[in-house]
């Protein structure tokens, strides 16, 4: 007897043999045990998944002479189911849509329905790859399928769906056929070697059902092929040295250099795979799906019909060397590598590459990351951790100033550092960047450089604003001194023990607070501040400073008013203590539209 190739010796006979496709087999047995038969039925899926022999399957329950009427079991003994598994009957007629696409060869078949079957109970036309048909072929099955003799049945099957006209699909039962698991495929691969009497490893039987990908046709023709080179038994070792596969062991042993970052050994060891034979887009892939593999262990999967090996293979040094991000990395490393080799000057130089950046990838930060840290040191730069600490509200303020003053000139000279930098500090959780680290030292502060961890100076050395001073004051320093912390007399005013001087600090910190520079500046270098009962003035010496004052006069008679307890008024004078603002000069035509154009505007200088 001449030899018979798995696919074809093992194709299943009945609607119990169908591997994967339970739901497509329940329905037909259902359909035909009620006797609700369709005319027309089309089988769509990935190829080698069973769309044929299903056809054939249901060909023989509806003819099967076991019974009077059709089985949903057929017997594969009678007249009938021995034809249509050779191929013979006259009555289920297999036609090749890609050979026959034309209008002239659905004609034959519009003259052939009209006669009855010769010996069957049905005349049914199986029409594989039905896709290929012409439009006008489709078009003229149209009538024939919707209306067809009661005795005759339509199986379509394709591997393209979407190139089936509506019009046909509207028309037929459709089944959508799935690729089988490969769990399923391995145990199929074991089945038909205990019918040939070989020994197979798991590992090679799984290898050969992942390579199939779902489809059982692709892994008996790829199982024929290694059980003719392993002389009885199926090993990985065989199927990688006779393949060309690099194999997990190999894998391990490069990819072990590369966390090591030992590019040189790496390139290397390339150097030995391709001299032993292996292609270069083989190494790829099997790269690719080893770096998947680990991606699957480092979130938990450890299921051996994915991974394709037994999770102790892999090596424990690249899982804990690797994040999960690296590895999502290393994979589309490998995958637009193999799109890219199809082009390359050389798919070498592109295969070095791409190692040796993975001799780095423990170093790569994700942009996800870097947002993340970035995030992290915005909300804490917002909650105001990370500040130069500025005097409470007016409203909760006893302090003398001072002594207050007094108190940081002397600390800046016992430490020969900013006070300032003092109240300098860095925020827990703080993520750590380099640029950071220089402004913490250069701001007097700590950073993550510093073998100590903490500063010099801390907040501790600065008494809080509520308490006595530590270092004692003396008289000097309270020459000019105001206090309203306590309760006043009604009669007195709280302007009556602030200075001028006082005055303008307290408005240079509020808007130094606010950051509003430009008005601090303005308020510092303003000139003899006078006060006199409920006005306050001051004069300035140029258009800029000027302007600037009098488009916060309101804000800063407010904070005055707030500072004193009482209604105060703010009138800015400019040189020789006129009220009235000095000749501004016309803005140029040009100049004007410039400013209109970027939406800006002109804050001082001479035009």
């Amino acid at each position: 007897m001449a030899y018979e190739v798995t696919a074809t010796r093992r194709r299943p006979q009945r609607f119990e043999d169908l591997v994967g496709q339970e739901f497509v087999a329940a329905t037909l047995k259902k359909s035909i045990q009620s006797g609700k038969i369709a005319h027309a039925y089309l089988f769509s899926g990935p190829r080698g998944c069973g769309k044929t022999s299903t056809a054939r399957i249901l060909a023989k329950a509806l003819n099967c002479q076991s019974d009077t009427k059709a089985v949903a079991t057929p017997c594969c003994a009678c007249t009938a189911c021995s034809e249509i598994t050779k191929g013979s009957s006259m009555d289920v007629i297999e036609i090749d849509g890609a050979s026959n696409t034309s209008v002239n060869d659905v004609r034959q078949i519009k003259d052939e329905v009209q006669f009855p079957p010769q010996s069957c109970r049905y005349k049914i036309y199986i029409i594989d790859e039905v896709h290929m048909l012409s439009t006008s072929a489709f078009n003229a099955l149209l009538k024939t399928i919707e209306e067809p003799p009661p005795y005759v049945i339509f199986i379509f099957a394709t591997t393209e769906l979407q190139k089936v006209p509506a019009t046909i699909k509207s028309r037929c039962q459709q089944f959508n056929f799935r690729l089988v698991a490969i769990e399923q495929v391995k145990n199929l691969l074991s089945e038909a070697c205990g019918e040939l009497g070989l020994q197979a490893e798991d590992e090679a039987l799984y290898w050969i059902a992942r390579e199939s990908t779902g489809s059982i046709r692709d892994a008996y023709t790829l199982f024929d092929q290694v059980a003719a080179f392993s002389d009885g038994f199926i090993t990985y070792e065989k199927i990688r040295d006779k393949l060309g596969l690099v194999g997990v062991d190999r894998l391990n042993e490069i990819f072990d250099k590369c966390c090591d970052a030992d590019t040189e050994a790496v390139i290397n060891t390339l150097d030995e795979y391709l001299q032993a034979g292996v292609s270069i887009e083989q190494l790829i892939s099997n790269s690719a799906d080893y770096v998947r593999s680990l991606l699957l262990l480092k979130n938990g999967v450890k299921k051996e019909a994915l991974l394709g090996q037994s999770p102790e293979r892999y090596s424990s040094k690249v899982l804990e060397c690797w994040n999960s991000i690296q590895m999502e990395r290393a994979l589309s490393l490998f995958l637009q590598l193999y799109r890219d080799i199809r082009y390359s000057l050389s798919p070498r130089f592109e295969l070095e590459l791409a190692f040796s950046k993975l001799c780095w990838l423990k170093q790569y930060v994700s942009p996800a990351e870097v947002k993340k840290a970035v995030d992290a040191a915005k909300n804490l730069l917002l909650k105001g951790e990370m500040h130069v600490e500025q005097p409470a509200p007016a409203a909760s303020l006893r302090p003398n100033f001072q002594v207050a003053a007094a108190t940081e000139q002397r600390l800046e000279q016992s430490s020969g550092k900013p006070a300032a930098a003092e109240n300098f500090r860095k925020p827990d959780g703080m993520p750590t960047f380099s640029a950071l680290n220089k402004a913490f030292e250069n701001a007097g502060g700590t950073s993550d450089a510093s073998s100590s961890g903490e500063s010099e100076y801390s907040n501790a050395d600065y008494p809080p604003m509520d308490e006595p001073p530590e270092i004692p004051p003396s008289e000097e320093d309270f020459s000019n001194s105001f206090s309203y912390g306590g309760a006043l007399p009604p009669e007195q005013s709280v302007a009556e023990n602030l200075s001028v001087e006082d005055l303008k600090n307290r408005l240079v910190a509020e808007f130094s607070r606010r950051d509003d520079g430009f008005t601090a500046s303005a308020v510092m270098q303003a000139e003899k501040w006078e006060l006199k009962e409920n006005s306050v003035t001051a004069i300035v010496d140029t258009v800029f400073k000027l302007k600037q004052l009098e488009k916060q006069k309101t804000v800063i008679a407010g904070l005055l008013s707030e500072i004193c307890r009482k209604t105060i008024t703010f009138t800015p004078l400019f040189k020789s203590g006129e009220q009235q603002s000095p000749e501004i000069n016309v803005v140029p035509e040009k100049v004007d539209m410039i400013c209109k154009m970027f939406r800006g505007s002109i804050v001082g200088g001479k035009i």
